[in-house]
């Protein structure tokens, strides 16, 4: 009597938990709605990549810039930042979507270092020539609020999925460390949700994108050799990619062709 009272006790919380997670899963589809994407790619996403995109494009010219032509390159990349942040201050209506609304809170505070970063640097580019490298480590507080608005966005384009697409839950917390047996039966955009928080953990602010690391991922692991150097978890498959400089803007795009011939992600540039 005992064993069956508590078969029937099993099997009835076996029903809630289920239960649960449908009411979750009903609720979260009234949230993430697609139009707040695209509110956001194009209003502030937008904005945010080409600032980015310039300021690696101005790093990499640096080194055979003269003092003149360094000093202007500071003012552009100044004046395009300010831009930027006239852009984020626009009030856009994110309803459905509070993780974005945070992202744009964190991206906001990004390009407000990043100007406060930038005066340093002028001042110290009018006495000392700066590298690159140093330049970057006077914008560690630019870097950690920018990697922290970047997974905020990837997570919920992550729950956009687990809702619209997969329609069941993804698990609570990330996991510390994810083994590639693991990865693979991540969705895409919960995979790229675990590539940004990795970028975020590692703080690699970078001119590519977690879409960009994810795509260059699973396509090391569908080769020899993640086989063949017996690669057993991402984080060792990322530092792989990084020590091989095998990363760059626009992997994805390149790749997803091959990789994702039917992905499904929110209308926006980002995926096609």
């Amino acid at each position: 009597m005992k064993a069956k009272i508590a078969e029937q006790q099993a099997a009835a919380m076996e029903t809630a938990k289920k239960a649960a997670e449908k009411d979750k899963m009903l609720k979260e589809h009234k949230l993430y709605n697609e139009q707040d994407f695209i509110r956001f790619y194009y209003s502030y996403y937008a904005p945010l990549l080409k600032l980015r995109q310039a300021h690696f494009d101005e790093m990499a010219k640096w080194p055979a810039m003269d003092k003149a032509e360094q000093s202007d390159s500071l003012k552009k990349l100044t004046n395009l930042a300010n831009q930027t942040l006239k852009a984020l201050d626009e009030e856009v209506p994110l309803p459905t979507s509070p993780l974005l609304v945070q992202a744009h809170g964190n991206f906001t505070n990004s390009v407000r270092a990043y100007l406060d970063s930038m005066e340093q640097v002028r001042s110290d580019q009018n006495s000392n020539a700066l590298t690159p490298a140093a330049i970057a480590s006077r914008m560690t507080l630019f870097q950690n609020s920018w990697l922290l608005g970047q997974e905020l966005f990837y997570h919920s384009a992550a729950i956009w999925e687990s809702a619209y697409v997969v329609n069941s839950p993804f698990p609570k917390a990330l996991p510390e460390n994810v083994s590639t047996s693991q990865w693979k039966q991540f969705p895409f955009h919960y995979r790229n949700y675990v590539s940004a928080s990795l970028m975020s953990a590692g703080k690699e602010w970078k001119s590519y994108s977690p879409e960009d690391l994810t795509a260059r991922i699973d396509k090391l692991l569908t080769s020899q050799e993640a086989q063949s150097i017996g690669v057993k978890d991402i984080q060792a498959a990322v530092r792989l990619l990084e020590a091989t400089d095998a990363i760059h803007p626009g992997d994805f795009l390149q790749l997803s062709g091959k990789l994702y011939s039917r992905l499904q992600a929110p209308e926006i540039p980002l995926y096609k």
